[in-house]
């Protein structure tokens, strides 16, 4: 009778949580194999948020039936998984990192979990926090090192405001807003109840941590749709979306074009011609910088827009692209332009872009001697 109504307790105090929890496990496993990374981080944060659901329920029957050990290994799970929510945040927005990387930054979660298991030491427990039995009811009391998993919390997402502000070359500003705003919802909640809870009564955290991963799957999703799936560019509609947002701001035009695709698709097959494609989307992308916006137009066209740097930064930048193409086998037409007055035509810029882009590639298809080469290249 008392597991039944436990149970119960718990279904209808997380039936919120039990929704959002199916929408996006439901999602993630359709999404795995496209989405392998994302989706197992999704699973992840859902899968903590469920057992931190059941820590609540089992931490009221702790204490309803009076048994201190219990609500101390309870309460000591709560703790420990508190920050592991925000580091899931981090390890799902950032790049593939090897096992000793992800490793080494999760010393913070070790260290918070040796702290918290003073608890369970009778001399070291008062730094940490203990339950008593006072006229029939438990009481928790808190000591100072309890703090840590706050502390811990709070130091990830500072890490995790700083690493979404610094990756953001191949990303909108709106993708860095959206990851830090869910893991600032976590963190608040823990917050919250940690410090305005001393009744016990306030559970924000499992559902906070629900309605962020469900936030930001949505935010994902939406934001795929805004990416060439070959090379994770920008395409070709977000081109055309931003031109206008970002217009008064562009001071230049970089435009792209990658000679010889036919002949690769027609002599080696379309995969190589789509890893020649990626491997250029991978270049510009890397030379580019934090004010720069790189987009795939369509076949072997790509464009750089540039937002409030000089001609020297464009020119740099274009000169790097060059550099890190000659180490390929692949050889880009480039055109750029520069825009000297906000007043100029935005479309004129582009045009003279384009118009430099086809002068280089005429050349190239001029140039017998670079012709030969770049298909010797190509051969070998």
């Amino acid at each position: 009778m008392i597991l039944m109504e436990l149970f119960l307790s718990f279904i209808v105090s997380n039936f919120v949580l039990f929704c959002i929890s199916i929408v996006v496990l439901t999602n993630a496993i359709q999404n795995r194999k496209t989405h392998r990374k994302t989706s197992i981080y999704f699973i992840l944060i859902i899968a903590l948020a469920l057992s931190l659901a059941v820590q609540n329920t089992l931490e009221l029957h702790a204490r309803n039936v009076l048994s201190i050990p219990y609500a101390t290994i309870v309460a000591a799970f709560g703790y420990i998984c508190r920050p592991v929510v925000v580091y899931l945040f981090i390890l799902m927005s950032i790049d593939k990192k090897s096992w000793k990387w992800i490793l080494i930054r999760a010393i913070p979660l070790m260290i918070n979990a040796i702290i918290i298991c003073l608890a369970f030491i009778p001399t070291a427990k008062e730094l940490v926090y203990w339950y008593v039995v006072e006229d029939g009811s438990m009481h928790w009391m808190g000591g100072y090192l309890r703090y840590s998993s706050h502390i811990i919390s709070l130091l990830y997402l500072i890490w995790l405001v700083y690493a979404s502000i610094a990756k953001l070359k191949s990303k909108h500003l709106n993708h860095a807003i959206a990851i830090i705003t869910c893991a600032s919802f976590v963190v608040l909640a823990v917050v919250i109840e940690s410090f305005f809870n001393n009744g016990g009564d306030i559970y924000l955290l499992n559902a906070t941590i629900g309605v962020s991963a469900m936030t930001y799957y949505l935010f994902l999703y939406k934001e795929n749709t805004q990416l060439d799936p070959l090379t994770g560019l920008f395409n070709r509609d977000t081109y055309y979306r931003d031109l206008p947002r970002m217009d008064k701001s562009i001071t230049g035009v970089i435009q792209f074009d990658l000679n010889g695709l036919k002949y690769l698709n027609d002599t080696y097959g379309h995969l190589e011609g789509d890893n020649a494609l990626s491997t250029v989307a991978t270049i510009i992308l890397k030379c580019s910088n934090r004010s720069m916006y790189v987009y795939r137009l369509g076949g072997d066209e790509f464009i750089v827009i540039v937002i409030n740097s000089s001609k020297e930064t464009i020119l740099k930048v274009v000169e790097d692209i060059k550099q890190k193409l000659d180490e390929t086998t692949y050889h880009c037409s480039i055109g750029y332009a520069f825009r000297e007055k906000k007043s100029d035509s935005l479309e004129e810029v582009i045009k003279q872009a384009e118009k430099e882009m086809y002068i280089d590639k005429d050349n190239f298809y001029r140039d017998t001697k670079l012709e030969r080469r770049k298909s010797h290249k190509i051969e070998e």
